[in-house]
């Protein structure tokens, strides 16, 4: 065989992306898949928090130790936990939490419901705000706690007079930032809104509510803790039922340890209340930015 023939029967070279599947025509390359998003600790924080709670747990130690106050009057920080364990295994405290958090939603709702109503009408309507807004600020000048003796004489020790209590509280909470927030919106957008032929419904909707969602939102939060001290300070008065009829019958025996325990069960459920509803805050304003979300309006 000749050296031109030995040549020809050669393979042809190979290139290094020659050995890579050839992508057929008409298809997409496949998306590298999505990394999960990681949750990242800032733990310089988490030790300042931590640090901070055994600080308090230990000054709380050292005072009762020390007799800061008479010890009667006092709970160790030990004694509250094992008393707030012996609490979560009785069903009449759970009954006692499940009274007070619907006394403390139905008040939440119907108070913020009807504030946000009336703060709209009022904000929207400026020509109503005269002639309503002397009554509205005489009603929210009056000391809310002192009406709840009326509310119990007029409905009752039952959950009842709790829930319009913590009702009218939340009522104000939230009627006064939605309304400011209303008259607020940029007249601009409305001006706009009203030249491409928009309807008093769809201004209301494109323009006021997204408009008005932060301060509304920032009330709502407040609003929430507030109906719970609300429903508190009804059932210290007058209650069949209740953390906080099981609070003050603690202290009126001297039951610290259970005093202690409770107070710790009421700020938790605050604290809860409060993130469930930023979390849906969150939710539904995913729209906004996280500097503007951190800065929400409130009372």
């Amino acid at each position: 065989m000749s050296s031109t023939e030995r040549h020809a029967t050669l393979p042809p070279p190979v290139s290094p992306d020659d050995d890579k599947p050839a992508a057929k025509a008409g298809t997409t390359q496949q998306q590298p898949p999505r990394k999960k998003r990681s949750i990242n600790f800032d733990w310089p924080v988490l030790a300042g928090q931590l640090g901070i709670f055994v600080a308090l747990i230990a000054i709380w130690y050292w005072a009762v130790e020390a007799e800061w106050m008479p010890r009667m009057y006092t709970a160790t920080p030990m004694e509250t936990w094992n008393r707030l364990i012996e609490l979560f295994g009785q069903e009449e405290f759970w009954n006692s939490m499940r009274i007070t958090m619907q006394e403390t939603l139905f008040g939440w709702i119907i108070g913020c419901s009807a504030g946000l109503v009336v703060g709209l009408i009022m904000g929207r309507w400026t020509r109503m705000a005269p002639i309503f807004d002397p009554y509205l600020t005489f009603a929210n000048a009056t000391p809310k706690i002192a009406l709840a003796p009326f509310f119990i004489l007029w409905f009752g020790v039952g959950p009842s007079s709790k829930v319009v209590l913590a009702a009218v509280i939340v009522f104000f909470i939230v009627q006064v930032p939605t309304q400011a927030a209303v008259s607020q919106v940029s007249p601009d957008l409305n001006t706009v809104a009203t030249t491409m032929g928009a309807t008093e419904l769809q201004k209301f909707r494109m323009v006021v509510l997204p408009g008005i969602m932060a301060p509304v939102f920032g009330a709502f939060r407040l609003a929430a803790v507030y109906s719970l001290l609300a429903v508190v300070m009804g059932e210290f008065i007058a209650a069949r039922e209740g953390l906080g009829q099981a609070l003050i019958t603690a202290t009126n025996q001297f039951d610290m340890s259970t005093a202690f325990a409770l107070l710790i069960v009421l700020a938790t459920l605050a604290v809860l209340i409060n993130f469930v509803v930023t979390a849906v805050e969150r939710r539904l304003l995913r729209w906004r930015t996280m500097e503007s979300g951190g800065k929400t309006v409130s009372v």
